[in-house]
């Protein structure tokens, strides 16, 4: 080879200058000391890639299933008048608390008050009678037939008394049960008939939701199941309760069910009427959570990629379940505390000794899953 080297360069060194021929012999030097170092050493290692990795832990995890329901109070009720009559007094005040048995409106019942008066003092006098008559007979001075008449009209009597008093409960409007009145719709002297509503009455220190879904989603539900629920009234806030009724049948026409929810309202921030946003949870479990960045797919299978104790990059095929908020649950495949490759295992061969850039430790992103 060097004496072709020769050979050419003396043909070169004929047919150009002196000055010309030493750069063209530096140049094709240099050529050739440049291709000697590309070429590989032998046993010469694979440098490191640095790449970020993150710890993997159980989470607690859930299936979600999304409804709408509307607000209800856990007793709610219109007062409103039973028998006709002329409104006499007015006890409440709009948005007024109120206990069970509390007068909320008198009516007039001067009359039936006149007429209690005097079925009471028939009463009293039916009594002295009787017991009069009782002494009269155990002296054999009174017939018995007088005794039994008396008794009949002291019973009768008494239930005049009840009829009439019976009467004037109807004509004095009390709250059922204890709870918040609402915007009053009469005035004093008004006359009132049959079911004219006086105010609302309502119990919402609990919070009752009836809301419906799919029959497809039912399975997995049962009583006590956890729900939150939030509305725009209250931007931000969430509210936790439980699931408290499951109907008995399914709607034949939509295929959907009626569930029933209640949420602790003794704070009062909800209010009765409000349409909430129901997450409903169901199937809850502890179960591993991935950016889903770090997960490759090739056709239908997945694949992650590992950091094994050896500090070697490892790829290892898993199966994928719910995802959410860009993160993927592991359902089989990764165990507790492994290191997966989060950032920089594109150019990752298996094998590939690895360095780690940064750990995370938990994702930044909620770890809940669901649908």
């Amino acid at each position: 080879m060097q004496l072709m080297l020769y050979n050419r360069c003396s043909v070169i060194s004929d047919k150009f200058p002196p000055y010309l021929f030493g750069l063209l012999l530096t140049l094709l030097l240099t050529l050739l000391l440049c291709a000697c170092d590309n070429q590989p050493l032998p046993g010469k290692q694979a440098e490191e890639r640095p790449v970020v990795v993150f710890k993997a832990h159980p989470v607690a995890l859930f299936d979600r299933t999304e409804a709408l329901g509307t607000a209800r109070s856990r007793e709610s009720v219109e007062i409103s008048a039973r028998i006709a009559g002329r409104v006499e007094k007015i006890l409440f005040r709009d948005g007024q608390q109120v206990k069970a048995g509390q007068v909320i409106v008198r009516m007039e019942q001067d009359e039936e008050q006149a007429q209690l008066g005097a079925a009471t003092a028939q009463l009293a006098e039916h009594r002295r009678e009787i017991k009069r008559l009782e002494t009269l007979l155990a002296r054999k001075a009174a017939a018995r037939r007088d005794l039994d008449e008396r008794k009949t009209l002291a019973t009768v009597a008494t239930s005049t008394i009840k009829q009439i008093t019976a009467r004037i409960d109807e004509l004095t409007l009390k709250a059922p049960f204890a709870g918040g009145l609402g915007i009053r719709r009469i005035s004093p002297g008004a006359m009132l008939q049959p079911g004219t509503v006086i105010t609302t009455l309502d119990d919402a220190t609990l919070i009752k939701l009836d809301f419906t879904i799919p029959s497809t989603e039912l399975e997995g539900l049962s009583v006590g199941a956890a729900i939150q629920a939030s509305c725009d009234a209250l931007p931000g806030a969430t509210f936790s309760g439980s699931l408290t009724g499951i109907d008995s049948r399914i709607d034949p026409v939509t295929r959907s069910i009626l569930l029933r929810a209640e949420i602790d309202n003794r704070d009062g921030r909800l209010i009765p009427g409000m349409l909430m946003r129901i997450e409903l949870r169901k199937h809850e479990r502890q179960g591993f959570m991935v950016p889903e960045e770090s997960v490759t797919q090739k056709q239908d299978k997945h694949f992650l990629t590992l950091m094994n104790a050896e500090g070697k990059a490892e790829i290892r095929p898993v199966e994928t379940g719910l995802r959410r908020h860009g993160q993927v649950e592991i359902t089989a495949g990764l165990a507790a505390d492994e290191l997966v490759v989060v950032r920089g295992m594109g150019f990752v061969k298996p094998g590939q000794p690895l360095s780690v850039s940064e750990t995370w430790q938990s994702l930044p992103l909620p770890t809940a899953a669901g649908r």
